[in-house]
């Protein structure tokens, strides 16, 4: 196998060697798709349901009830869009990083490449993402007509949110096979994480952002969610284009983290069936 593996690599390299799976990697986000809403009777409208619920009680909580965000325009359309990034990027990394294990039987039984497992996982989230925008960008073009200006840029930032997902997916999947506390881990720290994640809030508005400017970088910038977070919200529903900063970070960061993840499971893709 670990010969097979080497040659396969030695002539296509890293990333464009996929591109001879495409069936593959298409059959297996198919299989994922029915998997997770087999027997559900509103099927993918459940990726619209939780977040739109969550959105209602979020709203009613800071917005009405405890006025904490007064200050924040169209809250309810704030915490979509923050629930939209948040939402894909946990489900493909918590999904994806138990995807091998999951798919054990499948990895000893026949080569191909192992990171198409969690590709495929991850890739089926973009379903759901997908169906909140369906709701949010419509409304936001409503209410808000002149994000129509700007709207057109939330393309590349969710593609390089894609690559930060994959990145994390394929790191994490890894690690989990050798070390099985990593999934149970994760959970524990996306709670944590997701209050961290200016989801509910803006940062620019906490009452530290003046008295502590280093807190506030250290949020934005040592939580990798955060720039997308910002990001989509200034092009959706601010008509604004992200600074230089927070647009290299998007564009930077997620692609480079994408590279690191493949490379990681490549790496150890020979010892994957034999741990399994």
């Amino acid at each position: 196998m670990a010969v097979n593996v080497e040659a396969r690599r030695a002539v296509l390299p890293s990333l464009g060697w996929l591109a001879g799976y495409g069936d593959l990697l298409r059959t297996l986000v198919r299989r994922e798709v029915r998997v997770r809403y087999k027997g559900s009777a509103l099927g993918l409208l459940w990726s619209l349901v939780y977040p739109l619920a969550m959105m209602a009680v979020y709203t009613l909580v800071f917005s009405v009830l405890w006025k904490s965000a007064g200050d924040i325009p169209h809250y309810p359309l704030f915490v979509l869009a923050g629930l939209a990034v948040w939402g894909f990027f946990q489900s493909a990394v918590q999904l994806g990083t138990g995807s091998l294990i999951a798919n054990a039987d499948l990895i000893k039984k026949v080569w191909f490449p192992r990171e198409l497992l969690v590709t495929a996982v991850v890739l089926a989230q973009t379903l759901s993402i997908g169906v909140i925008l369906v709701v949010l960008i419509p409304l936001d073009l409503v209410i808000v007509p002149r994000t129509a200006r700007t709207m057109a840029l939330a393309v590349p930032i969710l593609a390089a949110l894609l690559c930060l997902a994959l990145g994390f997916a394929w790191i994490t999947a890894t690690a989990n096979v050798f070390f099985r506390d990593v999934e149970h881990l994760l959970a524990v720290l996306f709670l944590p994480w997701f209050f961290l994640t200016p989801v509910l809030y803006s940062l620019s508005l906490l009452p530290a952002a003046v008295q502590h400017p280093w807190l506030i970088h250290l949020l934005r910038y040592g939580n990798p969610v955060t720039p997308y977070v910002e990001g989509l919200r200034a092009v959706t529903l601010e008509v604004v284009v992200p600074g230089a900063t927070l647009l290299v970070y998007i564009f930077l960061v997620g692609p480079v983290l994408a590279l690191i993840g493949l490379w990681v499971m490549q790496r150890y893709e020979d010892r994957l069936a034999i741990e399994l």
